[in-house]
Order: structure tokens, then sequence, then C-alpha cells
């Protein structure tokens, strides 16, 4: 008796609609993820106070092309240089001395700048202009 049925069931599964779902949820938590960055520690941390202190602007002492001297955009002679900068680091203890020259200054120049305030147990700083290839 050859009974047999004509239709056969397939137990294939598409997998291409799961493969998209996967890729759907991969790109969710993949953006989930980097849009909630949770800190690992979680600290409560102090605020500051803000006491108004102002910061401490460098005394510049510079020299110009002309060997005029300067202390604060101030002209000073050489000979008085000594004693104003003395004054000078006496209101202002704690300031650094920044040092300007002229390019055209001789070297030796500058650095008897940079000596004088070595004297006066400043922090001194030689400024320098960026090079600009000219």
């Amino acid at each position: 008796m050859g009974i047999r049925k004509k239709t056969k069931a397939h137990s294939e599964f598409g997998l291409s609609a799961m493969t998209d779902i996967i890729f759907f949820l991969l790109i969710f938590f993949i953006i989930a993820a980097t849009v909630s960055q949770d800190p690992v520690l979680k600290l409560i941390l102090p605020k500051g106070i803000d006491n108004g202190a102002k910061p401490i602007l460098p005394i510049k002492l510079a020299v110009d092309a002309n060997l005029e001297y300067a202390i604060d955009n101030e002209k000073v002679a050489y000979a008085d240089l000594p004693s104003k900068l003395q004054q000078v680091l006496s209101k202002r203890p704690d300031a650094s001395v920044s040092v300007f020259g002229d390019q055209t200054v001789q070297y030796e120049k500058v650095m008897d700048l940079v000596l004088m305030a070595n004297k006066q147990n400043a922090k001194v700083v030689l400024a320098l202009s960026q090079n600009t290839g000219k």
C-alpha cells in the first residue's frame, strides 16, 4: 500500500532575520554603553573655595635695542636698576622676574639683567620669542 504524504514538512529555519535582530541589538548596546559612562567609584568631591587671590604676575625686566632698561614698563637708568629691582621685589616677594631682551642686544647685556636678578634671590625666567623662520 503505498500511502505516503506528498509534502514533507521542512524544518529549515531562516537565519537572515535572526542575524538582523542580533546586529541591531549589538548596535543598540554599544550606543547605550557609550552614552552611560558611569564612574567605577562614586565619589563626592569637595567644593573649591574662591578666596579671591589674584595670580602673581611676574616682574618684567627689559632691555631694548637702544640699551634702555625698564622694570614693569617703567624706564629706569642702568645705574638705578639694582635698587629699583630690590624695591619692586620687596613689594612682591613671591613674583618671578621675566627678563626680556631685544634680539639685536648683545647677549652680555641680557645676562647682566639675569645675574642682577639672581643676586637678589629672585626666580628668573628668560623670555624668548618664537622663531618664525625668517
